[in-house]
């Protein structure tokens, strides 16, 4: 299993990659049978090929993943890390997630989990400088119960 120091070197290796665009990067990272429920309580996203498409719109939306310090669990399987999520389109919005990866014997993600609720997403707004600033939690795809 992979020790403490590789499983939060690969929740930095995730974000990195994911913010330079690299969507073959960021597969490399994990197993082929794949299970990613981003967020948890939607129907997760089974293999590469899945996952592939949502890292393709991920990256088109223009993510940008900020983690905070990673952390392990004592039984050599976990790594948790809270991450500040942007993404510019369709809307610039950003979320306040929790990722929870389990990994193999290899060091290869095989189950993600990314916790996060209508109210840890703000939207954007541009200010009168063009800035943006948040607004408020706001549902991603519009205000929905």
């Amino acid at each position: 299993m992979p020790d403490e120091a590789a499983r939060k070197k690969m929740a930095l290796d995730y974000a990195q990659r994911i913010n330079a665009g690299d969507i073959e990067g960021v597969l490399d990272l994990f197993a082929d049978d794949i299970v990613f429920e981003d967020p948890v309580g939607r129907p997760p996203m089974v293999g590469k090929e899945d996952l592939r498409r949502h890292l393709e719109l991920a990256v088109s939306c223009g993510t940008h993943e900020v983690p905070d310090p990673p952390m392990t669990s004592m039984d050599d399987r976990f790594v948790v890390t809270p991450t500040t999520v942007t993404v510019r389109k369709p809307r610039p919005m950003t979320f306040r997630i929790v990722g929870i990866v389990e990994l193999d014997e290899n060091g290869l993600g095989r189950r993600v989990q990314a916790f996060w609720g209508v109210t840890d997403v703000t939207m954007n707004e541009p200010d009168a400088t063009g800035t943006a600033s948040v607004t408020g939690p706001t549902h991603p795809e519009g205000n929905r119960a």
